[in-house]
């Protein structure tokens, strides 16, 4: 009986995995004999069936190259419309300096805003290349199809063979064998036919962007900020004098938060040995930093950032001034800068005073 088994299975195997070459020769066959039969009316080959039959699927794919006058005025618009229609920007590169900036980006998007996006392109700089191919890969979704419903065939008919009876081990060993490798074929083909897919439903564009030679560049830079806080003086121990003093102050940054001077003038108030009301100032130069950990100062709103500042006062005498500060940039554009901070100050000369600066204001680019 073992021996028959032996004989048996290994036949049996291979009549199931010759079944999908078995099944697609049928098929291709059976046109040709619907043609043979006597009597019959027009006869229709197995491509006239694929045609009717098989819906177009194309692969849409294109390169543009489009110079135009300024590039990072194209690039924001581009990516929108793109957005707008349904797709996405994979990848966006933009590189250059003020005279020769570049960028390349790779779009995926439905296949019917592949024209709507090469007339925006069109309409705002000259296009030099231009390559769109449609690739149609109908057939082969089809074929894949096929091939996976003959597999699955194939694979339901080892599972009725796997569960008779009385199979000895290696029968046994060699169905789930010929079982593994079917299954890693058929996810094979469903893999690859997820990828093929994608493809159809989403085009793949490459535009490449480049000033047109000529074009007048002009990119706005800021050389300083300048600005004016309101700011309010608070010793810490007043010792007879008032305690608060409230003032303004002009400040001229270089770039954002690395360094800024700064000239504070506060309202008269007695002097300690009872003379005339003076008024007091404070000139310091400073820079400040943001922190990586809270947003590196790349938002545009609550930047908070800490510096350190040092110069020379004038309160009752002459001093020496440091100051360790906590701020928060409050709202900022490429433009202006509205913050807020807080400074503790040490006043260091004959007589040291320890004192609370509070102010807030607003630096505009110039």
């Amino acid at each position: 009986m073992r021996a028959i088994h032996l004989v048996l299975v290994p036949s049996l195997l291979l009549l199931a995995s010759c079944a999908m070459g078995g099944a697609s020769k049928s098929m291709a066959m059976s046109p040709a004999a619907v043609g043979a039969a006597p009597g019959a009316g027009p006869q229709i080959t197995a491509s006239d069936a694929t045609t009717t039959q098989i819906p177009e699927q194309l692969v849409v794919e294109g390169y543009l190259t489009v110079e135009v006058g300024e590039v990072g005025d194209i690039v924001p618009g581009l990516r929108k419309l793109v957005e707008d229609g349904g797709g996405r920007v994979i990848t966006e590169e933009v590189s250059g300096g003020e005279t020769s900036w570049s960028a390349s980006l790779k779009l995926r998007l439905p296949p019917a805003q592949v024209e709507p996006v090469v007339a925006w392109l069109a309409g705002r700089g000259d296009i030099l290349d231009k390559r769109i191919n449609a690739t149609d890969v109908s057939r082969e979704l089809f074929d894949q199809e096929l091939a996976l419903e003959n597999l699955q065939a194939t694979s339901d008919r080892l599972q009725a063979l796997l569960a008779q009876p009385g199979l000895g081990m290696n029968d046994i060993l060699a169905i789930e064998k010929e079982l593994t490798r079917i299954r890693g074929e058929i996810e094979g083909i469903k893999g690859a036919q997820r990828f093929l897919r994608d493809r159809v439903a989403l085009a793949t564009l490459d535009v490449s962007l480049r000033r047109r030679d000529g074009a007048i560049v002009t990119v706005a830079r800021a050389k300083f900020y300048p600005g004016v806080r309101a700011t309010m003086l608070t010793l810490l121990d007043p010792e007879g004098r008032q305690r608060t003093r409230m003032g303004g102050s002009l400040v001229l940054h270089s770039v954002f938060r690395n360094h800024s001077l700064e000239v504070e003038l506060y309202e008269p108030a007695p002097a300690m040995d009872g003379g005339d009301a003076k008024a007091a100032v404070i000139a310091t130069t400073g820079g400040a930093a943001y922190s990586d950990f809270l947003g590196g100062g790349r938002r545009r709103t609550l930047n908070p950032y800490l510096g350190l500042r040092a110069g020379y006062a004038y309160l009752d005498s002459s001093r020496f001034v440091i100051q360790a500060e906590a701020g928060l940039e409050l709202w900022k554009s490429r433009h202006a800068i509205i913050d807020a901070s807080v400074r503790g100050t040490g006043l260091i000369g004959k007589n040291p005073d320890a004192a609370v600066v509070a102010g807030t204001g607003i630096s505009v680019a110039f």
